[in-house]
């Protein structure tokens, strides 16, 4: 059966020279964006410093590009991360339907997490931070995957660098991979016929994604695709996309650099010409003072390194005496005959303007990074609210970077749920995961609870740990009462919108069930509980107290007809424990005084002798 996929022929004995060409004419026309990226990733590998002025030299390499994006990605990863399925005015009831899909998108991701360890990759909002801040770009595929009667959420980071992709008028038209692996892996992976001494040949794999299909083609080892099959990926529509994301740093937009006149056209290289400054780094704005930085420090290097070496000669009648060894160690001798002189030559100097001209270079610097305030150095006296300052700004630098991975992830998920709720991936899955509010959750999602949803939305926000403070601060303010004695917001806005809370119900009934503790009846049953489980005799104590607390309670008219009949002690997980419920609601009769309880008054005595204290006897 022929499969058309995005007008291309992919089926599974077809010839895939066609979309291998496409793949290849777009990595050519996008050469200066990858070149761009791999002189990035050498910033971030601290590649030695070259300049063709000092060939011979000392070179210095600043490691301002590698520290500089790791406090930044370091920022990003730890940004805190909060999804929303938009609730407004929905019942409590609504919104638990919303409050499982959160759960939905934070237990796949926790569970995506974990397979990506087992493949020996990192956790996907670390690499998603790495490549969006080093490379300008973010790239991988979103699937739900089914093997037999096991399902799971698939969203595997790919490297940009590897990745070639198109987009269309409704979002991508096809995404392919680009990478190699050994004969002996793709041996494995696609069953390929074995070959003698498959772990020393390398081949090349192209794993492409359209709006229908899934096709993997390997041209080293056959022209037809080694798999072709429908992915499943569906849009809120119904309508089938691309299983992908592919989202650039949001600095800038695409801008189109070069004029276009009328009856001109632009070739397709200049057209992938225009995305090399489309997704920019965070190296963007230092590249050439990191430059000028290493060039400067390179002068300064050889002039520094001359203080333990400097230029000397000797005076002879000859003109030709040698200094055997170095005459500048420690206890050198140097033997010199009459008329002979050793002349130690003035140190050589940095022209007067290059310490003004280096000062202003690593101004500069700090504006297109980080101050060094971020590092922990303090390079001149400065307030408590100066550093506040100086601390305060770095999140900018990250702010689009967190963009584009907020829209990735967003991205991520809501493929996860138009996928599951198909009913093509089982009828439930079990999620684990801690929400934003840092409470654990175990949650048994079924396609049902999230169909008829909004989509989710996920934001992230860098912040430092005073941030925390301020945020706390504001929702004091906004909970104070105003002229009319009516707060600004609700304590429900407050949680959701100002504190961005992950689960705003969960915190409210966590906080009634301690008011609720405060109540004498609720104390003395749960410290008789806790005291019984421990095996401390201490619960008989706190049992009498809880059987008086209940019985003045039943004569008061407090409690309703039946609790001390053994009503609501069930075993629905309800009521009172049976180690510590009163008698009657276990339908014991009532104990008698001073008989194994502690009501008993006075110490034992043997039989006929006086007991003090007792009715009648002196103290």
């Amino acid at each position: 059966m022929t499969i058309q996929g995005n007008g291309v022929y992919a089926s599974g004995g077809g010839d895939s020279s066609r979309l291998v060409a496409r793949v290849e004419k777009k990595f050519q026309d996008t050469h200066k964006l990858r070149q761009r990226m791999d002189e990035d990733y050498n910033r971030w590998r601290l590649v030695p410093f070259s300049h063709e002025l000092l060939t011979g030299y000392e070179v210095y390499t600043s490691n301002e590009p590698k520290t500089f994006a790791r406090k930044a990605i370091a920022l990003l990863n730890s940004a805190q991360m909060t999804v929303r399925c938009p609730q407004q005015n929905d019942p409590r009831v609504a919104r638990d339907q919303d409050n499982a899909k959160e759960q939905f998108a934070i237990g796949n991701l926790k569970a995506n997490d974990e397979r990506l360890v087992r493949m020996g990759l990192i956790p996907l909002r670390r690499t998603m931070a790495f490549h969006t801040l080093v490379r300008g770009w973010t790239t991988g595929r979103s699937v739900m995957v089914k093997r037999g009667n096991r399902a799971w959420a698939d969203a595997t980071p790919w490297d940009p660098r590897e990745v070639a992709w198109e987009y269309g008028p409704e979002g991508l038209s096809w995404i392919c991979r680009r990478y190699a692996v050994p004969r002996s892996a793709a041996e494995r992976e696609w069953r390929l016929p074995k070959v003698d001494n498959a772990e020393e040949h390398v081949v090349t794999v192209y794993d492409y994604y359209d709006e229908v299909l899934n096709t993997v083609m390997i041209p080293d080892v056959q022209d037809s695709p080694v798999k072709s099959q429908p992915h499943g990926g569906l849009s809120g529509y119904g309508e089938p996309v691309v299983p992908a994301w592919c989202i650039a740093n949001p600095m800038q937009p695409p801008v189109q650099s070069t004029s276009l006149m009328a009856g001109a056209a632009l070739d397709s290289q200049q057209m992938g010409d225009l995305l090399a400054d489309y997704g920019e780094s965070i190296f963007a704005e230092n590249r050439a003072v990191w430059d000028t930085h290493n060039f400067n420090m390179s002068i300064m290097k050889n002039l520094a390194g001359r203080s333990l070496k400097p230029v000397f000669g000797i005076r002879s009648k000859s003109g030709v005496k040698l200094v055997e060894g170095d005459p500048f160690k420690a206890g050198a001798e140097i033997p010199l005959a009459e008329g002979e002189e050793l002349i130690v030559y003035d140190f050589l100097r940095s022209a007067p303007d290059m310490l003004p001209y280096m000062t202003v270079s690593q101004g500069e610097m700090q504006r297109g990074g980080f101050p060094v305030i971020m590092h922990g150095e303090t390079p001149a006296t400065i307030s408590g609210f100066g550093m506040t300052v100086l601390k305060s700004g770095p999140a900018d630098k990250v702010m689009a970077a967190a963009e584009a991975v907020e829209l990735a992830l967003k991205a991520i998920t809501n493929i996860w749920c138009d996928q599951f709720t198909s009913g093509a991936f089982g009828d439930s899955l079990q999620l684990s995961g801690r929400g934003g509010n840092r409470k654990w959750f175990l949650s048994n999602i079924t396609p049902e609870m999230l169909r008829d949803l909004p989509a989710l939305e996920i934001s992230l926000k860098p912040q430092l740990p005073e941030d925390d403070a301020g945020k706390i601060q504001q929702a004091i303010m906004l909970r104070q009462p105003g002229i009319t004695g009516q707060p600004l917001l609700s304590d429900y806005d407050i949680r959701e919108n100002v504190l961005e809370r992950q689960n705003s119900d969960q915190d409210v009934d966590t906080i009634l069930q301690e008011m609720a503790a405060v109540h004498p009846l609720v104390q003395a049953q749960r410290m008789a509980d806790a005291l019984a489980k421990r095996g401390d005799e201490g619960a008989l104590y706190w049992n009498a107290q809880w059987q008086m607390l209940l019985l003045q309670a039943e004569q008061s008219g407090f409690l309703p007809p039946g609790l001390l009949g053994g009503g609501p002690a069930s075993g629905q997980g309800r009521g009172f424990s049976p180690e510590t419920a009163p008698n009657a609601v276990q339908g014991n009769p009532p104990p008698s005084p001073g008989i194994n309880t502690p009501a008993q008054a006075g110490p034992l005595v043997e039989p006929g002798r006086p007991r003090p204290a007792a009715q009648g006897q002196p103290q």
